[in-house]
């Protein structure tokens, strides 16, 4: 894998170009993570110079003999593995199992970014490094019947041995860049050798493009504003924390940033463009959807495996988002069209300006009415000539056409991300640079450095094994939120508190766990009930949890006196552990947030969403709520351990009070936004007492009303987008999606 990166502004604004090598047999897992080593520095490759002051010509020549210069370094890295000097030589490698191994290196696949793909395989830019498809045509909906032919490369390399001009203008009619390439002399597949970029392509390609055209397309409906204060209201989740500035606010867009952002950008989105007026309708639903698809296509692009069916459904969702895309068409235009378009305007302007002075003695409204038809028409013929000279034919819309054809031959895409190569820059390119003196041959102080630091790290790992010491920490163990003997310490587990009773709450098969007590400052540990309500601020919270309480111990068959209520042991904490499966049935653990009226992390109070089962699969019935399967999203708003003593015995109780939610039309996802909206119930019971037990994972809500406008909020949307697991669970399989699945 090869990328440039930025070092310094100071000091003679200074590059590195590394070159870097891992193995195939690696997993995916393993060499996705720096720690682990798995990728390492080969070489360095010569910074190209500077050519802004060069004329046109010179500055052609100079762009020529810069890719020379990169082939012939390449050539230098890579001369073992030539097949046109004899056959590849094998060596013997001893293994990490103890056995020794016969290999042959071969080149099996280079990660890059699309700049760096086109001086590898000396392409043209704007052209696809997989197939000969036309610039004019990168654009159009991918059909079977337009499959262009893949790149041979051995075939250009032919043509340029013949040194003739006519193979030099056959290579220059395919965009191949005529010269040297040390790739077409491997025995490598030359045309296999680029693998589908998800950071580049995707993340900071075809997402940050639909994030430009989103925001322009806000701004002409004047939506922009209420865009930014619904993305200020979204709530933070397991691994992802609440936003801390708006949209707009945000000057530059990294990968990481994108990525967080695709979890939550189709609900605030959906509610962004809410309550549209006729006119707008129609425009409204193909942006949410054409956002939709393209979020839900990345989505499918991170899965770990796939089989027909995701595949059919990822074909599905691109060909959805070309469909629509023609919305944001007008939001493509480039710079020699938008100043056309201005000049077209300004004689637009100067037409409707001698009419009103050739009407300059008609009244008052006479002359508002010729404004406002001039208006009408301005605004018609500029967006129609935007619209005409604007198209969506760049690379990376075209790219991603050919993922289904790599993952169909090479795996999943995530093993080929060149996110490894990013973070490899700062331990083995950055530091070194840091600890240099940044000047003279810093490249060699750079290289010196990373070595030593790497022949350290193998000496300890060595060190590590001989003495047969672990060189992970063993996981802490797992406390059960019930049981009857809880005894684990104080403020570490469920047993904090009062002590448990000969009987406890049932959970399922142990898989929760109280954590974090809470101590209120000023006001002493809470031990009874009283105290429990004590620390509540909020009256109408104090009153229904004393109300909520009482219900479920009458539900429990408990009859107690409020007095004893109130003398009653509990403990209040603000965190719980439940432990679920993903996607592939792999265990893990999420740590929900119940803080109360107390900060998170010296912010606002959190208290999460969570997912409560309401139903169970039974006799082979269909569960209630559609793509809620059975469950519904709650709000805690208080996490608490209850100790009742009564007629018959004592009971402990692992609670959580919350805050009710109801699904609006049964549970059914929305037509455009596929996602599926609850509301505030509107009568009855609106808070309530539930058993720990019943809750399942974690919920992320997105508020129809954003914090900022002061009102109730009444209604909230299921973001099913904001992880892998809640997007194989919050579904309903539509009319479309089945038909994508069968090819009917």
């Amino acid at each position: 894998m090869s990328d440039a990166t930025h070092l310094t502004n100071f000091c003679g604004d200074k590059k590195a170009w590394p070159i870097y090598m891992t193995i195939g047999n690696l997993s995916a897992a393993a060499r996705m993570k720096h720690t682990m080593q798995g990728v390492l520095l080969v070489a360095l490759l010569p910074i190209p110079v500077k050519m802004r002051d060069l004329p046109a010509k010179k500055r052609n020549t100079q762009r020529e003999r810069n890719r020379m210069v990169m082939q012939h370094v390449l050539q230098h890295v890579l001369e073992d593995l030539r097949t046109d000097q004899g056959p590849v030589q094998h060596f013997y490698a001893h293994c990490a199992d103890g056995k020794v191994r016969c290999c042959y290196p071969t080149l099996a696949a280079w990660m890059a970014d699309y700049p760096e793909h086109c001086n590898l395989h000396n392409i043209k830019s704007g052209v696809c490094y997989w197939c000969e498809c036309p610039q004019d045509k990168m654009g159009d909906i991918p059909r079977l019947a337009d499959r262009y032919p893949l790149r041979d490369h051995t075939f250009y390399r032919r043509l340029w041995e013949q040194e003739t001009a006519q193979s030099e203008v056959n290579l220059r009619s395919r965009n191949v860049n005529p010269g040297f390439n040390i790739l077409w002399y491997l025995e490598s597949v030359t045309s296999d050798l680029p693998k589908p970029d998800l950071l580049h392509t995707m993340q900071i390609g075809m997402l940050k493009h639909l994030l430009g055209w989103l925001q322009e397309f806000l701004k002409q409906h004047k939506r922009l504003d209420q865009f930014n204060d619904i993305w200020l209201s979204v709530p933070a989740y397991l691994d992802m924390s609440k936003p801390r500035c708006a949209y707009e606010e945000v000057t530059r867009w990294n990968g990481g940033e994108i990525k967080t952002m695709t979890r939550f950008l189709v609900g605030v989105t959906r509610n962004a463009l809410r309550n549209p007026n006729p006119a707008q309708k129609a425009h409204f639903e193909s942006a949410l959807e054409c956002t939709r698809s393209l979020v839900e296509f990345y989505m499918y692009c991170q899965y770990d495996s796939h089989d027909d069916d995701t595949l059919n459904l990822m074909e599905d969702a691109l060909c959805r988002f070309h469909h629509t895309k023609g919305v944001f068409l007008q939001f493509r235009a480039g710079k020699r069209l938008a100043v056309e378009a201005k000049l077209r305007r300004t004689e637009l302007c100067k037409e409707r300006d001698a009419e009103l002075k050739a009407n300059f003695n008609k009244t008052t409204t006479h002359k508002q009415r010729i404004r406002d038809t001039w208006k009408t028409i301005i605004e018609a013929e500029m967006a129609e000539y935007i619209e005409e000279g604007s198209d969506f034919n760049f690379p990376k819309i075209h790219l991603i056409q050919h993922f289904r054809d790599q993952i169909q031959r090479f795996g999943s895409l995530k093993q080929w991300s060149t996110e490894i190569g990013e973070s490899s820059h700062k331990r083995q390119i950055k530091d070194g640079f840091n600890a240099s003196n940044k000047t003279g041959d810093y490249y060699t102080q750079v290289i010196n450095f990373y070595l030593r630091c790497d022949a350290f790290t193998v000496r300890k790992a060595n060190l590590a094994a001989m003495s047969g010491k672990q060189t992970r920490k063993p996981g802490p163990e797992v406390v059960c939120a019930t049981g009857s003997a809880a005894a684990a310490e104080e403020g570490e587990g469920p047993g904090a508190g009062p002590q448990a009773g000969p009987r406890a709450e049932p959970s399922s098969n142990c898989r929760l766990k109280f954590i974090s007590p809470q101590l209120q400052k000023g006001r002493g540990k809470v031990t009874d009930f009283r105290g429990l309500l004590g620390v509540i601020t909020d009256e109408g919270l104090r009153k229904g949890l004393e109300h909520a309480t009482c219900r479920f111990l009458t539900s429990r068959g408990i009859n107690i006196e409020l007095d004893d209520l109130m003398g009653s042991a509990a403990a209040i904490y603000h965190g719980l552990e439940v432990k679920t499966s993903n996607m592939h049935g792999e265990e893990t653990a999420q740590r929900l947030r119940c803080t109360g009226d107390n900060g998170w992390y010296s912010g606002t109070a959190r208290n999460d969403w969570v997912w409560v089962q309401i139903a169970q699969r039974r006799d082979g019935k269909e569960l209630p709520y559609k793509a809620l399967q059975g469950r519904l999203p709650y709000q805690m708003l208080r996490l608490f351990k209850l100790q009742v003593v009564h007629a018959r015995g004592s009971d402990t109780f692992w609670l959580a009070y919350v805050h009710l939610t109801k699904p609006a039309n049964g549970g059914m996802p929305e037509k455009a936004s596929k996602l599926v909206r609850v509301v505030k119930p509107t009568s009855g019971v609106v808070n309530a007492v539930i058993s720990a037990g019943n809750i399942v994972g974690a919920a992320h809500l997105i508020p129809e009303e954003p914090i900022s406008s002061g009102r109730e909020n009444k209604g909230w949307i299921v973001n099913s987008h904001i992880d892998l697991a809640a997007w194989n669970d919050v579904y309903y399989m539509f009319k479309d999606e089945l038909e994508a699945i069968t090819g009917n």
